[in-house]
């Protein structure tokens, strides 16, 4: 993803000066393989690292980083110019982007850019692919695919973007260059969610961490206000405000496990937001900058004093058991019921 600031070449995509050194070198050199896998988490910058690719590939007003290489082969497209625009809105038709359709890469959809491929390209002097999420081709559509991988047309390049090279065919992976990319650090993601949602500075950090590493994860979580969802379920399960010597009322506990079921789709998030709430409370004494919600931190502080190292087990081992349970199928009402009388009735024992 991109700040809004427009500016040159590769500069916007944050945290990956390693895999774009690689293609920067690539361009300069004008000697761009013509097949490249990109790997990484979901939400890093691979597909829109491919897209500047295209650009720089293409651009007739770009500049180098570095004075190599033969005249005319750019590694900073300007982003400026209305080729550069059309690639960086989705519009260039000699930039094909192939997406899975309902988690799927299908054989039909090779197919179609099999035949696109047959054709002369409109107008750019390298035809770019991009395939997103390679490793949802199906075994027909990854098979198919394989003959243009080895040999593609003259002036065309394939970019495939996938979690890891293990998920794709070891045929489709031996014919592309690996071009590895990294988890955003929580500083650099951070840094740009207050520089592009205009967030606090303290919760553009929490939501760093919470995305692991992910800035398009980052971003729903800001959208789909994460953090007041956060702070409902701390506050409903009674973890911001523990007294060993003052449960949580086992009706209370009850009545946050129903408010919870009406929720499916959003229940194992909403667990996985608890257990980072349980997690922080056991690091806190020993590495308070790893803490997940540190937005929270006084509270955190606060809740700490009150337990032990067994009473956050107990809780720990609460949250796993039903995620594990739900999972496998179990009635997800009674499941709840379970855990948070667990987690009210043992924490105080």
């Amino acid at each position: 993803m991109l700040p809004k600031t427009v500016v040159s070449g590769f500069e916007p995509i944050v945290g990956q000066a390693f895999p774009i050194g690689i293609l920067q070198r690539f361009l300069r050199r004008a000697a761009v393989p013509h097949a490249m896998l990109f790997t990484g988490i979901e939400g890093i910058g691979k597909r829109t690292t491919a897209r500047v690719m295209a650009m720089a590939l293409n651009c007739r007003e770009g500049t180098k980083s570095v004075d190599e290489g033969p005249p005319g082969a750019f590694d900073q497209p300007c982003r400026r110019c209305p080729l550069c625009r059309q690639i960086e809105a989705v519009k260039h038709p000699d930039i094909i982007e192939i997406s899975p359709r309902k988690g799927i890469l299908r054989i039909d959809q090779v197919r179609e850019l099999l035949a696109s491929l047959a054709m002369k390209p409109f107008s750019a002097t390298h035809r770019v692919v991009i395939i997103d999420d390679a490793h949802q081709l199906n075994p027909e559509a990854g098979n198919a695919l394989l003959k243009v991988l080895e040999e593609p047309p003259q002036g065309t390049i394939l970019v495939l973007t996938a979690p890891q090279r293990s998920g794709l065919l070891a045929t489709i992976v031996s014919r592309c260059r690996h071009i590895p990319f990294n988890p955003l650090s929580a500083e650099d993601m951070a840094g740009l969610l207050a520089e592009t949602q205009g967030l606090d500075p303290i919760l553009s950090k929490t939501l760093a961490k919470a995305a692991g590493g992910s800035y398009t994860k980052a971003l729903q979580l800001a959208a789909g206000k994460w953090h007041h969802r956060r702070d409902w379920l701390i506050r409903a399960s009674g973890l911001d405000r523990i007294d060993p010597h003052r449960p949580l009322a086992s009706t209370l506990a009850l009545a946050f496990a129903a408010e919870l079921a009406k929720s499916k789709v959003q229940i194992d998030d909403d667990l996985e937001i608890l257990k980072s709430w349980v997690r922080d409370l056991s690091v806190l004494p020993f590495k308070a900058t790893h803490i997940v919600n540190a937005d929270r931190k006084e509270m955190l502080a606060h809740v700490r004093t009150q337990l032990s190292d067994r009473h956050l087990t107990v809780i720990w081992e609460a949250l796993e058991k039903a995620q594990k349970d739900i999972a496998g199928n179990a009635n997800l009402r009674l499941t709840l019921d379970n855990m948070a009388l667990r987690m009210a009735c043992l924490r105080a024992a």
